[in-house]
C-alpha cells in the first residue's frame, strides 16, 4: 500500500509543472542576480604584476647617481622606469598610460599618482621609500664605515609563523551554494498540489479506515516529496555549473548534504502542515521560517562579512550547511560538515516524529 502511495503522490507532485518551474527556475534567476551584483564586493584581491612610472631628474638631484640602480631593481620588482625630461607629469602620464610619475629634484621627490592605478601608485611609493632608504644607507656606509643603514638601528629579525586561512571565495560560488540550500528548505511547495488534493477531495478521512499506520502515511508524503525536491534541484545544480561554473569541491559530500537538507526540508514543511491542517498557512509560516533561518545563517549577509555572534548564527541549521558547503568548495574540508550532518539528521528525525504524532491524534488513536 506505501508503494501506492509513495508512486501516486509522486506522479501527482511532478504534475504541477509551474511548481517545478520555480523551483528549477528560482535558483538559477537569483544566483545569476546577487552574483553579479555581489561581484565586486567578494573579489579577492589580486597584485600588480608589471607597470611603467615616468621620472624626471631635476639639476643637482642625488637621484641622478642612483637612478640606474633603481631602474634595475625596478625591472626585477616589475617596474619600468621610462624619462621624460619636459611636460606637464600629468598630461604625461596620461598621453604614455604611465601608472605614476616621479620627479626629482635636489635630495627629495615628488610622487604623481592616477585614480585609475591607486594600488600601482602605492607600490611605487612604497618602492621608492625603500630605494632611497637602501641607497642612503650605503652612501653612508662608505662615507663612515659602520654606520650601518643610516639610521642608528640594528637589524632585526622577526619571526615568521604560517597561520590558516580560509581562500578567497568567489561571488559565484558562493551564492551559487548557498541559495541552493536555500530553495532545499522551500521543497513543501512540491507538495501542494497533492496536499490540497487530499483535503478538497477527502482522501485523508477515506484512508482513516485502512489498516496504513499514520507514520506509513507521512512516508508516503515525505518520500516522494524528497524524491521531486532532489529531482528539482539537480537541474538548477547543473545548470549553475554549466552557466557559471560553480565550484562545489568534494562532489559527494556536497551532493550528501544537500540531500539532507532536502529531507530536513521536507520533514519540517510536513510537520507544519499537519500542525495547521492548513496550505496556505504552513507556506507562510515556513517561507517566514526559513528567511530568518538564511538571514542568519548567510542566505542574504555573507556569514564572512556578517556582524552576527556565532551564538546566534549557530542556531540556524542553513548556517551550518552553507558553512560546510562553501567551506568545502575552496579548502576540500569543513569543521562544520559533522554539525551538518548531526543537525540535519535530528530535525528530520524530530520534525517527522512529531508530524506523524500529531496525524495519529487527530485520526483518534493513541
Amino acid at each position: 500500500m506505501i508503494r501506492y502511495l509513495v508512486k501516486n503522490n509522486f506522479k501527482l507532485m511532478l504534475r504541477s509543472r509551474w511548481i517545478l518551474l520555480v523551483m528549477v527556475l528560482g535558483p538559477v534567476l537569483v544566483i545569476a542576480i546577487l552574483s553579479s551584483a555581489f561581484h565586486d564586493l567578494m573579489q579577492s584581491y589580486e597584485g600588480v604584476e608589471e607597470f611603467r612610472a615616468g621620472y624626471r631628474i631635476g639639476e643637482g638631484s642625488v637621484a641622478e647617481d642612483y637612478m640606474e640602480a633603481v631602474k634595475r631593481a625596478g625591472e626585477k620588482a616589475g617596474i619600468t622606469f621610462l624619462e621624460y625630461p619636459e611636460g606637464n607629469p600629468k598630461k604625461v602620464m596620461e598621453n604614455n598610460d604611465l601608472a605614476a610619475f616621479a620627479e626629482f629634484g635636489g635630495d627629495t621627490y615628488t610622487l604623481y599618482e592616477s585614480e585609475d592605478f591607486k594600488v600601482e601608485g602605492i607600490t611605487l611609493e612604497y618602492f621608492l621609500t625603500r630605494m632611497m632608504r637602501e641607497l642612503s644607507g650605503q652612501a653612508l656606509q662608505m662615507t663612515v664605515p659602520g654606520a650601518g643603514d643610516g639610521n642608528g638601528e640594528e637589524t632585526v629579525t622577526l619571526p615568521v609563523q604560517n597561520i590558516e586561512f580560509m581562500p578567497a571565495v568567489s561571488a559565484k560560488d558562493y551564492y551559487g551554494i548557498v541559495y541552493i540550500v536555500y530553495f532545499c528548505w522551500c521543497s513543501i511547495i512540491c507538495a501542494a498540489g497533492v496536499l490540497a488534493s487530499e483535503k478538497k477531495y477527502g482522501i485523508r478521512k477515506k484512508f482513516q479506515v485502512t489498516s496504513l499506520s499514520a507514520f506509513r502515511l507521512y512516508l508516503g508524503k515525505w518520500i516522494p516529496l524528497v524524491l521531486v525536491t532532489t529531482a528539482g534541484m539537480g537541474v538548477p545544480v547543473v545548470l549553475t555549473v554549466v552557466l557559471f561554473d560553480i565550484h562545489w569541491g568534494n562532489a559527494m559530500v556536497s551532493a550528501g548534504l544537500i540531500l539532507l537538507s532536502i529531507m530536513a526540508g521536507a520533514a519540517f514543511g510536513l510537520l507544519l502542515y499537519s500542525l495547521s491542517d492548513n496550505l496556505a498557512i504552513t507556506i507562510i509560516v515556513l517561507f517566514m521560517t526559513v528567511w530568518f533561518m538564511g538571514f542568519f545563517g548567510g542566505s542574504f549577509e555573507t556569514y564572512m562579512f556578517s556582524n552576527w555572534p556565532d551564538s546566534v548564527r549557530n542556531l540556524s541549521p542553513i548556517y551550518h550547511v552553507n558553512r560546510a558547503l562553501v567551506e568545502t568548495s575552496c579548502m576540500g574540508q569543513s569543521v562544520y560538515t559533522g554539525s551538518s550532518v548531526l543537525y540535519l539528521l535530528v530535525i528530520t528525525v524530530v520534525c517527522s516524529a512529531v508530524a506523524a504524532g500529531v496525524d495519529r491524534i487527530k485520526r483518534g488513536r493513541v
